[in-house]
């Protein structure tokens, strides 16, 4: 009885099963998590998302509010209707015959046609494939460190919010594009692609030198990858990770990309340029997207976070690569200095934290192909949200000129324009872009471009439209036959007890003086 009670104990006990053994031929690691957010369904839809969320948000509330696009706009017409490049100043009465490089004629003359084809939903249209094209571009860096989908994804979304202030129709973003592009590149070397990719970045800095002068950041970025062996040995840094290309194709490279960047229509003057910008601190307060981070925007925070994140990365790992040190300072200094250089930061501060907390071992977790079927699929869904979205809040020139017109002084342009006022005009800084467009026959006193006008200039410009003490003997307001000036500027007070002047036309958003 015993006996048989003990065996039956015996029997009802299970015995435990062995847990099977991980494949070692399996080589794609697949991290723990509900079997939820495997799914490739989820993934795809999260894609979609990732993708379309910016062009969306411009769509749903579009506008063109950029000061600058306008003198890009009559630059570009200019370039096409003389079939050359500008080498002295056709747009103001300062730098009428003074020389200039128009540093950004390919993209002025890309974005004129585009405008002179489809009118401003042309503009529209170049800053939704700008918004796509960053979205797209930033995932795919940030996938290649951190082959964890949602990690990524979500790294991706903060990283999208913190530049989307900075985002616009102007070639900067083009800066903000191809710099991804690049680090894309140099990082995929660490992963064992082919050495022969670096040499997609020679003709990607002609075009870069053509649109736009921060080239100067890839080359520098470029500059600090070839030196990383130099650095590391005087550091006596010991790198867990051997670079899959050799030191001297980087270095050869280096050369070649600068050798590229003097493949432009004024050779080595366009480094002139570069040396004058740099010397230019005193009309930082003074422009709004040069002034420092002030945190009052979510944005500001956001960057913030990701330079703590990208530190704790590091520290995480315990694994302080030089490289990265020293471009996040370079990127601290700049986003710090000039909020519009947010960008810089987010993409360096994106690269270390997936980067640092990559747990995936060496071997496996790579992001595989996702299949041309995929991609084409999240393609069309892209494209037709994108589509339903221009439908659905009816983007269009005529909304887009409305909107134009409450944002800059179209009224009193008109009234100029029907009535042939004649010139000098005088006028602020921030709607001198937009009078170079709108009023081609007319030369403006003043626009953003500060390496035509220079900063002494500028300065005195804010002090007149300001009405500092002896605003009243400026030298350009006592040559001026018109003053175009914005309704709540204390300049446009002022004006109205000088004798020299009358009000020929104002609005609720501008102010036409004539002298008398």
């Amino acid at each position: 009885m015993g006996r048989n009670l003990i065996m039956s104990t015996m029997v009802d006990i299970p015995t435990p099963r062995p847990r099977p053994k991980k494949s070692s031929s399996n080589a794609e690691w697949r991290p723990s998590g509900p079997k939820l957010l495997d799914s490739g369904v989820l993934q795809l839809t999260a894609t979609i998302a990732l993708y379309s969320t910016l062009p969306v948000l411009f769509i749903r509330a579009f506008y063109i509010i950029d000061p600058d696009i306008w003198w890009h706009l009559r630059n570009g017409r200019w370039i096409l209707d003389h079939a050359a490049v500008p080498v002295t100043d056709p747009f103001s009465v300062y730098g009428m015959d003074k020389p200039w490089v128009a540093y950004s004629w390919l993209f002025d003359t890309f974005i004129a046609a585009v405008h002179g084809r489809f009118g401003l939903v042309g503009v529209a249209a170049y800053e939704i494939a700008v918004r796509l094209a960053l979205g797209i571009a930033l995932f795919h860096l940030v996938h290649g460190l951190m082959p964890r989908f949602w990690r990524a994804a979500a790294l991706t979304g903060v990283g999208l919010f913190t530049i989307m202030r900075v985002i616009g129709p102007r070639p900067g973003m083009l800066t903000i594009l191809f710099l991804i592009l690049e680090l894309d590149i140099l990082l995929s070397l660490r992963r064992k692609a082919s050495p022969k990719l670096l040499w997609l970045l020679p003709p990607l800095f002609v075009v870069w030198a053509n649109c736009h002068i921060e080239f100067v950041d890839g080359l520098i970025v470029l500059g600090l990858f070839a030196a990383e062996p130099l650095i590391n040995g005087v550091l006596r840094y010991e790198p867990r990770e051997k670079s899959g290309v050799a030191a001297e194709q980087v270095w050869l490279t280096l050369a070649a990309s600068a050798l590229a960047t003097l493949a432009n229509p004024y050779g080595w003057k366009l480094y002139s340029t570069v040396f004058l910008y740099m010397g230019q601190s005193k009309v930082f307060e003074l422009i709004d997207e040069l002034r420092a981070m002030t945190f009052r925007e979510p944005q500001h925070f956001a960057g913030l976070f990701l330079l703590v994140g990208a530190a704790m990365a590091m520290g995480w790992r315990r694994d302080a690569k030089p490289l990265w040190l020293m471009l996040m300072l370079l990127a601290s200094f700049m986003a710090f200095r000039m909020v519009r250089e947010i960008w810089f930061l987010t993409v360096i501060s994106l690269c270390v934290i997936s980067d640092g907390w990559n747990f995936a071992p060496p071997e496996a977790g790579r992001p595989q192909s996702s299949g041309v079927r995929r991609q084409a699929l999240v393609a069309v869904w892209v494209l037709a949200i994108i589509v339903a979205s221009c439908q659905r809040y009816g983007l269009s020139n005529l909304l887009l000129e409305v909107q134009v017109a409450g944002t800059f002084p179209e009224g009193a342009s008109r009234f100029i324009e029907q009535h042939h006022l004649p010139g000098p005009l005088l006028n602020d800084l921030s709607w001198g872009g937009f009078l170079i467009w709108r009023l081609p026959e007319l030369p403006v006193a003043m626009d953003g471009r500060t390496n035509v006008h220079g900063e002494e200039r500028i300065l005195q410009n804010s002090a007149l439209w300001r009405g500092k003490p002896g605003w009243s003997s400026n030298p350009e307001l006592s040559r001026a036959n018109l003053v175009l000036t914005p309704q709540d500027a204390a300049i446009a007070a002022l004006l109205r007890t000088d004798p020299r002047f009358k009000v020929a036309y104002e609005d609720v958003q501008a102010v036409v003086f004539q002298r008398r």
